[in-house]
């Protein structure tokens, strides 16, 4: 477990059923799923549920669910508010060929939390995490364009635009380009030699 007290959350292990309910919740969403995937926005069920499952076991090099850290019981008004909130979700997906050291990133928030800055705090982190502890060469990642607030938020941390599929991703009756992303190693020690100056 990756406690972030200054903005209030952390990040913990994926356990199952109780997590897959909160993520088909936001898969089924229309205004989340929209900037989650670049497939049809459809009703989602139980064979994206068991992709998930399938997926986080076998291809993820690092999955977190990310939750509010909650009050002590002591410094709760009742035990209701010492139970940690669901936030989202953020992975580490593995390349094809593992000895490359390559990773792409998936990330998504419940609509109650966005806009607090745990974007940057949560992929800083997972950034930081995985160059230093996980020997990750690349990061990359894709997201919709208009997605405006997580490309803020990626730039911030690092990554620079590697690319763009040209109109990718249908989108409430329009084409929409998938803007491609990525930071390397050498980017992250310069970026760190720098904020340290």
């Amino acid at each position: 477990m990756f406690d972030l007290p200054e903005i209030g959350i952390r990040l913990r292990g994926f356990q199952g059923d109780k997590d897959l309910d909160q993520i088909m919740l936001m898969e089924n969403d229309r205004e989340i799923a929209t900037l989650m995937t670049i497939h049809f926005l459809v009703p989602q069920g139980e064979q994206t549920r068991e992709l998930y499952k399938k997926n986080i076991a076998e291809h993820t090099e690092m999955f977190c669910i990310i939750e509010t850290i909650p009050p002590t019981l002591a410094e709760a008004q009742s035990e209701v508010t010492a139970v940690p909130e669901f936030v989202g979700f953020v992975g580490l997906f593995a390349g094809p060929d593992r000895g490359q050291r390559l990773s792409m990133l998936s990330i998504a928030f419940v609509k109650k939390f966005w806009n607090k800055g745990y974007g940057t705090a949560v992929v800083k982190f997972v950034v930081d995490y995985a160059f230093r502890n996980l020997n990750m060469h690349r990061i990359s990642l894709g997201t919709t364009e208009g997605n405006d607030r997580a490309i803020a938020v990626y730039k911030k941390c690092g990554f620079v635009l590697e690319g763009r599929d040209r109109k990718n991703h249908w989108v409430d009756g329009g084409w929409k380009d998938l803007i491609r992303m990525g930071i390397i190693i050498d980017d992250w020690i310069e970026m760190n030699k720098k904020e340290k100056a």
